[in-house]
């Protein structure tokens, strides 16, 4: 089948199919070979990627929105589950449908960025990109660190991971560090995977052990909770630029502060680190929220506000693009906290008690591979 160009200029066509929906534009690639060849070029790509990243509105017929991806486990099986909500009406989305190769019950999101997700099961792996508006996924190689020739069992090793865009060189990649033992002494490997390349290669590691799951990406550095292993043992942020694949650390803005209880959350507001601390005892939630700026190559820290007591939230989750805030509470259900209206409302998402996980999701044609 062939397609008309006659009654349309070329650059018209663009401009209209450029403003649909992933749903739509995956449709009409079986329309005819222009039309497939033209959708799935890194052009097109890019241009409908940048649309629906300016947009902000929730009709879902055009470009899709954004997104809160939730990730929640079944109160009757404990299978994991993803739910969206739009981040302007607050509806929620129709579920989304896991890859058929991945176990439900062991799955996890790394992290989210232009569409795609990085996911890997409870074990560390194996660990996936997936486009769910696409609903293509890809398994990445296994690769294990080795000493000498000789490989460490994933048993041995403890994992954290990272994912985030480099957009100098238009390329997603995946970090991975392993924390283990060898002769009872701490070791620390880390590698990276490169869409680009297709396959992991070693980088120089940091002594800081991540305690934390979650990984937060801002502006092409990766940011982890850990601690400084060495003489002082101290609590700070592990950094990753993407762009030059070297680790830094961030102190946290007043050792003072971490008081007995206390719990530290990474989030992202207004394009800064923001650090978000609370106290996990008791049933009402105090937090403080500081924000990074990098001024003259220092990181320096501004506390931008104390909110509370909040009763009935188990923790933080993260920053909303127009800075509300979303929480769990002690049931499993999903609330956002306006903080300048000092309300708590809750949301259609309800799991199992503390199995609540928030990403920031944005639908698009990016490629799982290349």
């Amino acid at each position: 089948m062939s397609c008309s160009t006659s009654e349309l200029p070329p650059d018209l066509t663009v401009e209209i199919l450029s403003r649909l929906s992933v749903k739509s534009l995956v449709r009409f690639k079986s329309v005819c070979k222009l039309w497939l060849s033209l959708i799935e070029s890194s052009r097109f790509v890019s241009r409908h990627l940048n649309r629906s990243i300016n947009n902000c509105g929730g009709d879902k017929d055009r470009y899709g929105g954004r997104y809160l991806l939730v990730k929640h486990r079944r109160r009757d099986s404990g299978a994991r589950l993803i739910s969206l909500l739009s981040t302007e009406t607050l509806e929620l989305i129709p579920p989304v449908d896991i890859p058929p190769h991945v176990d439900a019950r062991e799955f996890n999101v790394i992290g989210s960025c232009n569409g795609i997700l990085c996911c890997a099961s409870d074990s560390g792996w194996p660990i996936f990109f997936w486009n769910p508006a696409t609903r293509k996924s890809r398994v990445l190689p296994g690769c294990m660190f080795s000493r000498g020739g000789v490989e460490l069992p994933e048993s041995l090793c403890v994992f954290a991971h990272g994912f985030g865009y480099d957009c100098v060189v238009d390329d997603y990649k995946l970090v991975r560090i392993a924390f283990f033992h060898l002769l009872n002494k701490p070791c620390f490997r880390a590698e990276v995977f490169a869409v680009s390349e297709g396959s992991w290669r070693e980088v120089p590691a940091l002594a800081c052990r991540v305690y934390s799951s979650g990984c937060t990406a801002v502006n092409g550095i990766l940011y982890w909770v850990a601690y400084n292993c060495g003489s002082d043992d101290q609590e700070l942020i592990l950094s990753f630029n993407l762009r030059d694949e070297v680790f830094g650390r961030v102190y946290m803005p007043d050792s003072s502060f971490i008081g007995d209880g206390n719990c530290t959350k990474l989030s992202v507001y207004q394009e800064s680190l923001c650090l978000i601390v609370y106290n996990f005892r008791g049933r009402s939630k105090c937090l403080d929220l500081w924000m990074m700026s990098d001024g003259a190559r220092q990181h320096c820290w501004t506390k931008q506000l104390s909110i509370g007591p909040i009763i009935g939230v188990h923790k933080p989750l993260g920053y909303g693009i127009n800075g509300e805030i979303f929480m769990e509470k002690n049931n499993g259900t999903l609330v956002i906290y306006d903080a300048e209206n000092e309300a708590v409302q809750d949301l259609p998402v309800k799991g199992f008690p503390y199995s609540l996980d928030c990403h920031f999701y944005i639908e698009s044609l990016v490629s799982v591979g290349r």
